[in-house]
This record gives structure tokens, C-alpha cells and sequence, in this order.
């Protein structure tokens, strides 16, 4: 019984020096602890914003010049003088005031005649062959005037003409109609129509009236000549 109680206090002396020791040992060892490695999540690739480069078209070879035409292709031949022509303010259809009675005659397609004794050495009248109410004044060898008169069917460019009411010829030419009285016919007027253009401030398109507001004629021309009211005479 003595063995016994003599061998439980060593073995207790024994553990406590073991358990010292381990408790050193913790003491004196750094704390090294493993490094967490970190997850990593694939990354999801960001587009692009570059554009795309189109593909370049090839440039075509140049064509080689159409060789230049032996002789120039032929003007269209204008419509001859008619009842249909339209009366401008610088002449009718082809026929153009300024032009001799022979280039007249080769615009208009059919021969233009004298009127005869139809004004002097300096003025004179000349006739269409086949267009009956029309004739041009001819001054110093040139058209300078086209006369249109009762019962023709010939109008102007904007569709004036005999038979036209004053009040028709103001709303076709809304203010550009002067209005003068008749030398001759009275309550008749006399209607200018002039023009906005500056390139045509030498012409004139003028109506005649009767005393019931009516156009009976009219004409179209070159200052002075369009405003002669007696014409050639």
C-alpha cells in the first residue's frame, strides 16, 4: 500500500512537466498560418466597341472616254407657226421679234407675205400664209411687233385673248396690267401688261378693249412699236 502512493505523485510530477513543456513550445513557435488561396471567377470577356472594318470595295478601273460624235447630234426641230402657237411677249411661237422677215419665214415653216400697202418706207405688215387674224410689223427691215385682231383664236402664253373680259385680263396678270383709255372706242381701255423681269423691260403685251370690257385685239412687242395705236399708218 505505500508502493502505491509513492508512484501517484511522480506520475503526476511527470505530467505537469510535460505539459509545461508543450506550453513552451507554443509559446516560442510564430503563428504561421496557411495562406488562403483565393478563388478566382473566370472572367467573362467584355466586347469589343471597335467597329468592324468593312471590307473595302475594289475601285473599278476608270472607263476609257466615249470617242467624241464625227458631227453634233441635230438639234429638234420646233413645232411650225400655227393657230396653236402661243403669242409671247417677244413674239409667237418660233417667230421671235427681232428677226428678218427671211429667218421668220425659215423659223415659221410657211411663207410669210407682205399685207401689201399696209404702211410706208420704215414700217410695213406681213402676213403668214394660212393663219388668218395674225401679222407682224416690220420696222427697219425686222419683226418688232405681232398683231393679233378680231375673230382669231390665237392667245398668249398664260391662255389671254380676244373675247377676255377686263376683269379676266387683271386676274390673269395680277398687278403687272396698266389701264389707259381708248383713243378711238369710247369706255374701251387700253390693258399693258409689264413685265417684272428687267431682261424684258423693253416689251410689252397690250390688250384692247370695246365699251363693254371686252378684248377685241392685241399685241405684242418691242418699245416703241408696241404702243403705236394707229401702227404702221
Amino acid at each position: 500500500m505505500k508502493i502505491a502512493y509513492v508512484l501517484i505523485p511522480s506520475i503526476v510530477a511527470v505530467s505537469a512537466a510535460v505539459g509545461a513543456a508543450i506550453a513552451t513550445v507554443h509559446q516560442s513557435a510564430p503563428d504561421v498560418r496557411p495562406t488562403p488561396t483565393p478563388i478566382t471567377t473566370p472572367s467573362t470577356p467584355t466586347p469589343s466597341t471597335a467597329p468592324i472594318a468593312s471590307p473595302t470595295p475594289s475601285t473599278p478601273a476608270p472607263e476609257r472616254p466615249a470617242p467624241a460624235p464625227e458631227r453634233p447630234a441635230a438639234e429638234p426641230t420646233p413645232e411650225p407657226l400655227s393657230r396653236r402657237s402661243p403669242v409671247t411677249i417677244d413674239g409667237i411661237g418660233p417667230v421671235r421679234v427681232g428677226m428678218t422677215v427671211a429667218q421668220a419665214e425659215a423659223a415659221a415653216g410657211i411663207p410669210i407675205r407682205s399685207a401689201g400697202d399696209s404702211g410706208n418706207e420704215s414700217c410695213s405688215y406681213f402676213e403668214p400664209q394660212g393663219i388668218d387674224g395674225l401679222s407682224f410689223m416690220v420696222t427697219e427691215g425686222r419683226i418688232s411687233r405681232v398683231d393679233v385682231i378680231r375673230g382669231s383664236s390665237i392667245a398668249t402664253l398664260s391662255g389671254a385673248g380676244i373675247g377676255n373680259t377686263e376683269a379676266e385680263i387683271e386676274a390673269i396678270y395680277p398687278g403687272q396690267i396698266e389701264v389707259s383709255p381708248h383713243e378711238y372706242v369710247p369706255g374701251g381701255h387700253y390693258l399693258m401688261f409689264v413685265p417684272n423681269d428687267a431682261a424684258d423691260r423693253n416689251y410689252r403685251l397690250v390688250f384692247e378693249t370695246d365699251e363693254n370690257g371686252v378684248v377685241t385685239q392685241f399685241r405684242s412687242g418691242k418699245l416703241s412699236e408696241v404702243t403705236w395705236v394707229e401702227g404702221c399708218a
